[in-house]
């Protein structure tokens, strides 16, 4: 009973997240980016007051800050690497005929307030709630339970399942492509801050710096 109540949080907050998720990709009763601002914070939060302190302050140091931001390009080489990739495998066997159409109806949401604002809230809170959420609180409380593999799995499972309703083969992919990476540098890792800071260098070069596929 005792391990039913303790986990109770974990599971409500997924449900919650899948919500939250759904609401701003699909239904869209607000501003995309002001949605997805007040569903890091809120699920950040939740992952602080449930989770506790994902990370100690000493931990932000200019050793993993380096690593994150090296941990970021070489996320981007890999997206970079694969678009081109998806092009050639598309022109042989017609496997994605509206990647186009997908990626762009990815990149139509800058179109809705100003680059910079939206380069600045990917940085934070976007990518920092993010990964403060699904590796901070849920890998970790998984880790915890059943430990890193399996942890591992069903996060990565759970962070691409968010994107599956957008019916988007291009977003499904690349959740579960950055999914892959970031749990799996956090499984091997002993610092959840390289993670943080790959994501919150990687959000804004991907989608407002340098986009690929643009």
């Amino acid at each position: 009973m005792t391990s039913v109540i303790k986990a109770l949080p974990i599971v409500l907050s997924i449900v919650l997240a899948f919500t939250l998720w759904y609401l701003t990709f699909i239904v869209r009763p607000f501003n995309f980016w002001f949605m997805m601002t007040f569903n890091t914070v809120i699920l950040s939060a939740i992952s602080f007051l449930c989770g506790g302190m994902a990370f100690r302050w000493k931990e932000w140091n200019l050793k993993n800050i380096l690593l994150g931001i090296a941990l970021a390009a070489i996320l981007y080489g890999i997206f970079w690497l694969g678009h081109h990739i998806l092009i050639w495998l598309n022109n042989i066997t017609g496997i994605m005929p509206e990647r186009a159409k997908n990626l762009q109806s990815i990149y139509a949401n800058r179109e809705i307030i100003s680059p910079s604002l939206i380069a600045l809230l990917l940085f934070f809170p976007i990518g920092f709630g993010e990964e403060i959420f699904w590796r901070g609180y849920i890998q970790r409380s998984m880790e915890d339970r059943w430990g890193k593999p399996i942890a591992f799995i069903i996060t990565t499972i759970l962070y691409t399942g968010v994107h599956i309703p957008t019916a988007n083969p291009v977003l499904i992919l690349a959740s579960f492509v950055c999914g892959i990476y970031w749990g799996g540098v956090y499984s091997i890792s002993k610092s959840l801050v390289p993670v943080i800071v790959s994501h919150m260098v990687w959000d804004p070069f991907i989608f407002v710096i340098f986009p690929i596929g643009l």
